[in-house]
């Protein structure tokens, strides 16, 4: 993804969503996207998906998947990636499924819409994904409905659902959002598994930092719709030079830290965003030019940051 950006329309005007974002997954690797609601990260993960709210305009250089510019592609075409190689976790695993239908029927109908099997062979399949997932009995829970399993294991459901495919990307919208600690991180550690095994690219959305220092490669942290850094997740921890990203490190409970520290201030409205870096009214480090000139993308191998006044390094510092 190159310099996308989204609009919506809406009464106050035109709400810009995204505005010139870049993103690249490698196979196999886990791209994690933090940042404050209404950051973006949502509709990002929607832009890769294809299921924009009508009305949404799409503007950039490349969108492309596999090698391939999709940018301008028609429904149709957004809607079979989805279905054969991009897969989808929701974050709220009771509201992803039906509660009319056994859970096998529900996962063997992703096979039999999209030509992957019936009858027996789909049991099959659905059987070995579900035991890949490290599902207790994964026959007796192909039978059982919704609300006859744990929070956990619907969880665990909706992953192996969408690897039935085997896609070549799987968009996690905030997936441990709704489980508690212990199967949050049980959840986070079979998807770095599955990641590593079958060599899929994950984007894992999320507010919770300490879940994106569990499971990602690399923290992309976005505000207001612009990217502001991109660093591995080691680099990001101990390094981090936009001083949003800094910031959101500092609002971290930590043990023995005292209360954590909050951002003044509030995401700008998008309808009407401050020119340049949209950061800028918040941050303690704005300059003169922060008002007027977006900051083009730069710093050390690895590690890009888009701002004018960069944190020093903490070890320099």
């Amino acid at each position: 993804m190159q310099d996308v950006s989204v609009d919506f329309p809406s009464p106050g005007g035109t709400v810009k969503v995204l505005d010139q974002v870049n993103l690249a997954i490698g196979e196999g690797e886990i791209v994690g996207l933090v940042g404050e609601s209404g950051c973006g990260k949502t509709t990002l993960a929607r832009l890769i998906l294809g299921v924009l709210p009508k009305g949404a305009a799409v503007r950039g250089a490349v969108l492309s998947f596999a090698g391939q510019n999709v940018l301008g592609d028609g429904a149709e075409a957004a809607h079979r990636r989805r279905g054969f190689r991009i897969g989808f976790v929701p974050q709220e695993p009771r509201a992803a499924l039906s509660p009319l239908f056994p859970i096998g029927a529900q996962a063997r109908e992703i096979l039999r819409w999209s030509g992957g099997g019936r009858g027996a062979a789909a049991r099959q399949r659905v059987a070995e994904m579900f035991a890949r997932v490290q599902l207790p009995d994964p026959n007796a829970i192909m039978h059982r409905y919704p609300h006859e399993v744990s929070g956990g294991q619907l969880q665990r459901v909706l992953i192996a659902m969408a690897l039935l495919r085997e896609p070549r990307l799987i968009v996690a919208d905030e997936p441990t959002t709704a489980l508690d600690v212990t199967i949050q991180a049980q959840i986070l550690t079979l998807l770095r598994r599955l990641a590593r095994e079958q060599k899929v690219a994950v984007l894992f959305t999320t507010h919770d930092l300490g879940a994106a220092w569990e499971i990602c490669d690399r923290i992309i942290v976005m505000y207001a719709g612009q990217e502001a850094e991109s660093a591995p997740v080691e680099t990001f921890f101990a390094h981090p030079r936009h001083p949003y990203a800094g910031l959101l490190l500092d609002s971290m409970p930590r043990p023995g830290a005292g209360l954590p520290q909050s951002i003044a201030g509030a995401v700008p409205n998008l309808a009407a965003p401050p020119a340049g870096c949209r950061f800028h009214p918040r941050c303690p480090r704005a300059l003169e030019v922060c008002r007027v000139e977006r900051p083009a993308p730069a710093g050390p191998a690895g590690q890009s940051v888009r701002c004018h006044n960069p944190l020093p390094d903490r070890d320099a510092a």
